[in-house]
């Protein structure tokens, strides 16, 4: 059986982290901005593994803003959700960064 690790390109290294995404949602018929906050739980050259509460679904491209320092700089990347599995009420997602 195929799992989303067998299937990487490249090693994923620990990385714990509270990272902010946003994407757009339909709401009441238009779109709304969503934010939201996940831990990163892995990290590689080309994705991210990310917990959170909020229900990511697959191929949603969300923003994420990764912390740079101790200041509230954050780096804006964009990322495709490869898969999303729930776990106990929370969602573990495989994010893969958008060149």
């Amino acid at each position: 059986m195929n799992t989303p690790e067998d299937k990487r390109k490249f090693p994923r290294t620990a990385y714990e982290s509270r990272i902010l995404f946003e994407l757009s949602a339909i709401g009441a018929g238009e779109l709304m901005p969503v934010v939201q906050e996940g831990r990163g739980v892995d990290i590689s050259e080309d994705g991210l593994g990310l917990l959170t509460d909020y229900p990511l679904k697959k191929d949603e491209v969300v923003k994420l803003h990764f912390p740079l320092d101790t200041s509230q700089t954050k780096l804006p990347v964009f990322a495709r959700v490869a898969w999303s599995k729930s776990i106990q009420k929370r969602f573990r997602v495989g994010m893969q960064f958008l060149a």
